[in-house]
């Protein structure tokens, strides 16, 4: 659970991501990150500053995260590790695929798709 906690700010999707440029872009959006081993994780980030994720494992996961200069950092809830920070790559908009890397230092893709399957 953790390195998928890690992945997201696109990675977070940040937003890492774009995640959490913009309401628009987080109440009502997915981004799907592809990590290097094509395991896929649907992100949703909230204006209130929560997420939610669904991990290939199916067992949904959800957190909080907060922006940080130019990093968005998530925590997973009930986690004890400290939250996992990466680039808040702004400036995405739906239908935008990009690379970065993940709190891990691995590679991930990251897609921004219109709506929350």
């Amino acid at each position: 659970m953790k390195r998928i906690a890690a992945v997201l700010a696109f990675s977070l999707l940040a937003s890492g991501a774009a995640f959490a440029q913009s309401a628009p872009n987080n109440d009502h959006n997915t981004f799907v990150v592809t990590e290097a081993n094509g395991a896929v994780v649907r992100y949703h980030f909230n204006s209130d500053g929560t997420w939610d994720a669904a991990p290939p494992s199916g067992a949904a996961i959800n957190g909080t995260y907060t922006i940080n200069g130019a990093q968005i950092c998530i925590t997973t809830a009930g986690s004890t590790q400290p939250p996992q920070c990466v680039d808040n790559n702004t400036g995405k908009h739906v239908g935008d695929t990009w690379t970065q890397k993940a709190a891990d230092g691995t590679n991930v893709t990251v897609s921004l798709v219109a709506g929350r399957p």
